[in-house]
């Protein structure tokens, strides 16, 4: 198989995979890519798009996982040899640019109000939100790390859920991602002392309460400011 034909299936493999995991069909674009190849419909892709033409990159950021949106699949090191430098970086500013604000929108959403349901849609009594987070925070593996490591007192500010609340809040604890996925480009492997922490709930809402997310440094010299 062809490199070329590598990343058309590529991209069929992630159109699959957006669907069945995000809830994203990108329907036309499968059209696109069976009918002028992979590669021809990426170029076309990076070239400069409006709002209506960014829906299934703003589906997947919004969704944490930029690993399925075309942009990160060219900038899959195996397949950069098939673009220009120029379409290269616009692949990676494009993440970067929108992965950033998508990322902010849903931490506000999500971490402050956890129980919402999405905006602008009707849902019958008893409806269950599906809460979606970045693949390696699935890994109950890398969560395990992360604890055994750190523990289960917050860095930021020292609670610790089990202290307060006895056996009901024994192990309780938000892992908070120093480099967020959804701002990470390409492919991208987790080290789950360096890259994970523990923080508590409010602690975490304050990370990412902001138009940046705010280093565990940061938010320490905020806090502190505010002790009297």
């Amino acid at each position: 198989m062809s490199l070329e034909s590598e990343l058309t299936q590529a991209f069929i493999d992630g159109y699959h995979v957006a669907g069945k995991e995000v809830g994203y069909w990108g329907r036309r674009f499968l059209q696109a890519v069976k009918r002028n190849g992979g590669l021809a419909t990426a170029k076309r892709m990076l070239l400069p798009r409006n709002e209506g033409q960014r829906k299934g990159l703003d589906a997947l950021l919004e969704a944490n996982r930029p690993e399925l949106t075309v942009e990160a699949i060219v900038l899959q090191p195996r397949f950069q040899g098939l673009f220009t430098a120029a379409e290269l970086a616009a692949a990676k500013e494009r993440l970067g640019e929108y992965g950033k604000t998508i990322a902010t929108l849903v931490s506000e959403r999500q971490r402050l109000y956890p129980d919402e349901l999405d905006p602008g849609q009707k849902y019958a009594e008893g409806a269950k939100k599906q809460i979606r987070v970045n693949a390696y925070e699935r890994n109950p593996k890398a969560r395990a790390a992360c604890l055994k490591y750190h523990g289960y007192n917050c860095v930021v500010c020292g609670f610790s859920f089990e202290s307060r609340y006895g056996d009901l809040g024994r192990e309780f604890i938000h892992v908070h991602h120093l480099n967020p996925l959804a701002l990470t480009d390409g492919e991208y492997k987790l080290d789950a002392v360096a890259d994970l922490c523990p923080v508590c709930p409010n602690c975490d809402a304050m990370l990412h309460r902001g138009t940046e997310v705010l280093s565990i440094e940061e938010l320490r010299t905020k806090l502190a400011a505010t002790d009297v």
